[in-house]
């Protein structure tokens, strides 16, 4: 074991290319380690191989959506914390995401970068 110190790990899943990007500079600039994931049912694989210390979850994806996703990773004990990032966060989503006990949070696209960061630095504790 290494005396560096440990970065947090966190999995990006969102199929929208540009806000891949833009969550990996978001994360990046922040000095965090990432993996990011194109859909609900490819973040449960990497979550299945990895621990990872919060998860940055779109809801309107391909093959699961993001409720799909995020009830299958209450499954999975390593799983902590769950952000989620969506333009579609009407009552009814609200309601769901309430009900969720992962779920720690959430914010509408588009999004204050800095509001984010902030999310960020208060759940893992930085």
């Amino acid at each position: 074991m290494s005396d560096e110190q440990t970065k947090n790990n966190i999995l990006i899943v969102d199929d929208d290319p540009s806000l891949q990007v833009l969550l990996s500079e978001i994360l990046k600039l922040e000095g965090l380690d990432f993996d990011i994931a194109k859909t609900g049912k490819e973040a449960f694989g990497f979550v299945m191989k990895n621990t990872y210390d919060l998860i940055l979850m779109d809801i309107k994806m391909p093959e699961w959506d993001g409720i799909t996703a995020i009830r299958s990773l209450d499954f999975v004990q390593k799983i902590q914390k769950i952000i989620v990032i969506s333009a579609y966060l009407d009552s009814a989503t609200l309601q769901e995401l309430n009900s969720e006990p992962l779920v720690v949070g959430w914010l509408e696209k588009p999004f204050d970068p800095n509001e984010l960061v902030k999310m960020i630095h208060k759940i893992l504790g930085g």
